[in-house]
């Protein structure tokens, strides 16, 4: 069984996806659906009730060491970042994910070019907030802080070409 939470959606697989294509039953809100998934070589294909959509899926491992998914739905500007999963049995530490993390870093998930910075170093951010517009794959795309903190140092500039994975922000 796997457990996740995308925006305010709760997902419960029931049972765990494998292979490359299949069917599996998740609960969504407390609803039950039947899920079909068929993976590519950039990610995968779902088919729900509400329709078939694909996201290309990029896996990264952040500063803590945690595992953590991009998803960008092709054909559209939805950009999901900082998906995690637990296992069934797992459960997130409630005090630490209150906590404002220090040396927080903010990478880019894809390449691009950084259209506005809104921030500079010293600069105090809430969580949610703007803070750099990068357009990527001809789509704008908002950064926005992870959470409230301190910029320690902005690391582009406007008009700035980045590749994926490249330093972006950190936090003090």
């Amino acid at each position: 069984m796997i457990e996740g939470k995308v925006g305010s959606k709760k997902m419960n697989w029931k049972s765990t996806p494998k292979g490359n294509s299949g069917e599996a039953i998740v609960e969504i809100n407390g609803k039950s659906e039947t899920v079909r998934w068929h993976r590519d070589d950039q990610g995968i294909w779902i088919e729900t009730s509400q329709g078939y959509k694909g996201f290309d899926v990029r896996k990264t491992i952040n500063d803590d060491g945690a595992v953590q998914y991009a998803l960008l739905q092709r054909k559209s500007a939805n950009l999901v970042n900082g998906l995690s999963f637990l296992k069934a049995g797992e459960e997130t530490d409630a005090s630490s994910a209150s906590k404002i993390k220090k040396n927080v870093k903010i990478k880019s998930q894809m390449p691009g070019k950084i259209l506005r910075v809104s921030i500079k170093a010293g600069d105090a951010v809430k969580k949610g907030q703007s803070i750099i517009v990068m357009e990527a794959m001809k789509m704008e795309n908002e950064i926005k802080s992870p959470q409230d903190g301190i910029i320690k140092e902005v690391k582009v500039a406007e008009g700035q070409a980045v590749e994926t994975g490249a330093e972006l922000v950190n936090f003090v």
